[in-house]
């Protein structure tokens, strides 16, 4: 347990091009919540796509299909986003990048605490212990 409440901020620019970098991010999250520190992700640039209802479901940290050669289903990047949900981690995008990429909040996940503004996430990685970026 960490001795006083941190406040961690996660820039999450990694996105279906990288699928590899994808569930690092969720599952650190997930631990450094479950240790009572204070966590968001903040999606921007190919990260934006992975709000992006269907698409997180649809990929697998290492990439390819969510088969394993011995036909077991692989964990998606999705299923590690709703790991970090269940510990608390908030999920925040870029506004500017769900505007960019014209996408409705109806086609956003129901795990999205909110879309803001740019200049948000720069208020509160001033505001953060910790900042990391993926």
């Amino acid at each position: 347990m960490l001795e006083e409440e941190k406040k961690v901020i996660i820039l999450m620019t990694s996105g279906p091009k990288t699928p590899w970098r994808c569930a690092a991010p969720f599952y650190i999250s997930a631990l450094m919540a479950s240790n009572d520190a204070e966590v968001e992700i903040f999606f921007n640039m190919d990260g934006t796509n992975l709000i992006r209802k269907g698409v997180a479901e649809k990929l697998v940290p290492g990439g390819g299909n969510c088969m394993s050669q011995n036909g077991q289903k692989l964990k998606t990047v999705y299923d590690f986003m709703k790991d970090a949900k269940m510990a608390g981690v908030k999920f925040f995008s870029c506004k500017q990048a769900v505007d960019s990429m014209g996408l409705s909040e109806e086609e956003l996940i129901p795990e999205l605490d909110g879309v803001v503004p740019a200049s948000e996430f720069a208020i509160r990685a001033l505001e953060a212990d910790k900042v990391l970026t993926f």
